[in-house]
């Protein structure tokens, strides 16, 4: 096989793997910044009238 051959191969292997890792990934509500901040801004929020 030629240089060539090789890099194309070896691309193609692994954009199919980038594919398949995103398809078989538990991801299920898209990505995001997991960092374990918790903080949550309900600033745009109306208050609620039913006592929850």
């Amino acid at each position: 096989m030629g240089k060539r051959e090789v890099i194309t191969l070896s691309a193609l292997t692994f954009s199919m793997g980038v594919i398949l890792g995103f398809f078989i990934s538990p991801v299920k509500n898209g990505f995001g910044n997991n960092s374990g901040n918790n903080i949550k801004n309900y600033y745009y929020k109306e208050p609620s009238t039913d006592g929850e």
